[in-house]
C-alpha cells in the first residue's frame, strides 16, 4: 500500500533527511522545512520504505503537500 509523508506547514524544503530505498519507522524525521525563518522538522506518521521524493530541496511547499512516497 502506497502512502505519502506530507508537509505540516507551508515553506521551503531545506533538506531531505532520508534517502530513496531507506526503510523508516513512524516518528522518523524525514525532512526540514523553513517557514518564517524557523526550521521545522517533518516527521513520518507511518513506517515504510522510501520509494520516491516528490519535492526537490529548495522548492516551495504548501501545507499538506506530499513530500515523499512510502511503500509498505
Amino acid at each position: 500500500m502506497a502512502r505519502t509523508v506530507d508537509s505540516s506547514v507551508a515553506g521551503q524544503m531545506l533538506k531531505r533527511l532520508v534517502a530513496v530505498g531507506e526503510t523508516i519507522t513512524a516518528d522518523t524525521e524525514v525532512a526540514m522545512i523553513e517557514a518564517m525563518k524557523m526550521h521545522i522538522p517533518v516527521v513520518a506518521e507511518h513506517a515504510g520504505k522510501v520509494t520516491k521524493w516528490l519535492v526537490e530541496e529548495g522548492a516551495a511547499v504548501k501545507e499538506g503537500q506530499a513530500l515523499l512516497a512510502l511503500e509498505g
